[in-house]
């Protein structure tokens, strides 16, 4: 049974089903009753492998391309992290951290409207996110992870970052077409 164990401003951590025997398990991710319930079509499934200390992000796509993410450990231990780019909204700027480990049956629902990035707390974090539209080149944006608006307090301070996300805007810096409105 998939089930919302907390919401934030559309945020929210999904528990699903696991099952275990002398194998190993079994993990129910989602399900066709949340992604009706939620009117959601997943269109691609991405997998990334980090090794500790590493930070990926702040990414999102803008309209028409905006994705929804239900992001996942898979193996290891991330600090998973969405930020509100609602221009709109009372929470915009502001981030939800949350810890996601591997076998916890726990995933992070990050919807239209807001960046995510994560950062791998162990060696070898391998996680999975199911996205509900297609990668666009020309929609792909980034936010630094470490822009001094935001203020993310990533847990490991020794880091490791792609050029891209190093170099990416500050959120002050991003013009209105890349805002959600």
């Amino acid at each position: 049974m998939l089930r919302y164990e907390d919401f934030t401003n559309g945020i929210a951590i999904t528990k699903g089903s696991i099952f275990t025997d002398n194998r190993g398990y079994f993990y129910e991710k989602y399900n066709r009753q949340f992604l009706n319930d939620n009117n959601i079509i997943f269109v691609q499934e991405n997998i990334s492998k980090s090794k500790k200390g590493t930070i990926r992000g702040l990414h999102w796509q803008t309209e028409p391309n905006a994705q929804d993410k239900l992001v996942t450990c898979i193996t290891g231990e991330i600090f998973d992290v969405a930020v509100d780019l609602r221009k709109n909204s009372n929470t915009y700027g502001k981030y939800y951290g949350v810890v996601l480990k591997e076998n916890e049956n726990r995933s992070l629902w990050i919807p239209k409207g807001f960046a995510h990035g994560f950062q791998a707390l162990t060696d070898d974090s391998i996680i999975s996110y199911s996205v509900s539209g297609d990668f666009s080149k020309k929609d792909s944006k980034t936010i630094n992870p470490l822009c001094p608006q935001i203020k993310i307090d990533w847990p490991i301070k020794d880091i490791i970052l792609s050029d891209n996300d190093a170099k990416a805007f500050n959120l002050t810096e991003l013009s209105n077409e890349e805002i959600f409105f």
